[in-house]
């Protein structure tokens, strides 16, 4: 059975392939976009059996997305194939820097028709974390219920959850993201939520700000990243601040929070503590950030080991 469980849409994103104003460009090329799928590759990748669960289109853009995550190792058994449904797409206008803008075609597509009853009870609670972003409640109405359940069966089976809350303004208002989401921050056994998420949802405050937020909203295990420069790791009456040393050539910024959590929940279900578990989420990420892609960039742990140990790799 899987140490992690993952809940949520993964989409087909067409990325241009050339910098500057989508509109100018005229070749893309096809890569899967999902935090969630990528999350379980990133933690199978270092070590554990994992599983996604979600819905797809019986569509080629599905088969294309299922097979791939299948293809990493990653259990897609509870991935469910809807026919007369699309996949969830969108398009990915690449910036200088790694930077990136996107364009969202997800509405009604087969996952945001996922209801409570198609989640598998005895599945999840065989886990020993479940992970999900606020990007499922944002979906619809049926798909936050789900989430929802998918916590409330987590927690009557003693497995610990896991949130990202992964804002995305663009698929709701800020108001309604900030009240529901604020039920699964409250909910969660761990938080890793970005300084960005915190301000889209609060406004204009500091790491000091965002997490007196979470320890109001009862968040007892956090792991805040404050953008380019520090960690803040939150585990009851303990606080500490990790640096990080910004990487000097990003190629991709997407999927770094995502990277950042697959390292940290691994670093977890190797049973260290939260700390320890934070260092690796870093360099989880930073080794993330140097390759193209989300799910394609996700480390092995010899090439983290190798990153930790400052050695290097000889090719010839």
């Amino acid at each position: 059975m899987p140490s992690l469980v993952t809940f949520g849409e993964t989409s087909a994103v067409f990325v241009a392939r050339d910098l500057g104003r989508m509109r100018y460009c005229r070749d893309f090329t096809i890569r899967p976009g999902g935090a969630e799928a990528t999350v379980a590759v990133g933690v199978h990748r270092l070590g554990f059996p994992t599983a996604w669960m979600s819905a797809l289109g019986e569509d080629e853009m599905g088969h294309y997305l299922r097979g791939l995550v299948a293809a990493e190792g990653v259990d897609v058994s509870r991935v469910a194939m809807v026919a007369g449904r699309q996949t969830a797409v969108f398009l990915r206008e690449r910036l200088p820097g790694g930077a990136a803008r996107h364009f969202y075609y997800r509405r009604h597509s087969a996952f945001s028709e996922y209801a409570p009853a198609m989640l598998d009870e005895g599945f999840i609670a065989e886990a020993r974390i479940l992970h999900l972003t606020g990007i499922t409640p944002a979906l619809s109405a049926s798909c936050d219920a789900a989430a929802w359940r998918a916590v409330e069966i987590a927690r009557a089976h003693g497995v610990t959850v896991s949130f990202d809350p992964n804002v995305r303004l663009n698929l709701w208002g800020r108001e309604e993201a900030r009240a529901r989401l604020a039920r699964y921050l409250a909910a969660a056994d761990i938080v890793l939520p970005g300084l960005e998420d915190m301000q889209m949802l609060y406004g204009p405050i500091d790491a000091e700000g965002a997490l007196s937020i979470l320890a109001d909203l009862g968040c007892g295990r956090i792991v805040l990243k404050a953008g380019a420069g520090d960690v803040h790791v939150v585990e009851g009456d303990s606080r500490l601040t990790l640096p990080v040393t910004p990487v000097a050539h990003p190629v991709d910024l997407m999927g770094a929070g995502d990277a950042f959590a697959a390292g940290c929940l691994a670093g977890l279900l190797k049973g260290w503590d939260l700390e320890a578990a934070a260092r690796l989420a870093i360099t989880v990420a930073g080794l993330a950030i140097e390759l193209p892609g989300n799910i394609e960039a996700m480390p092995t742990w010899a090439e983290v080991a190798r990153r930790t140990a400052g050695t290097e790799s000889w090719n010839r």
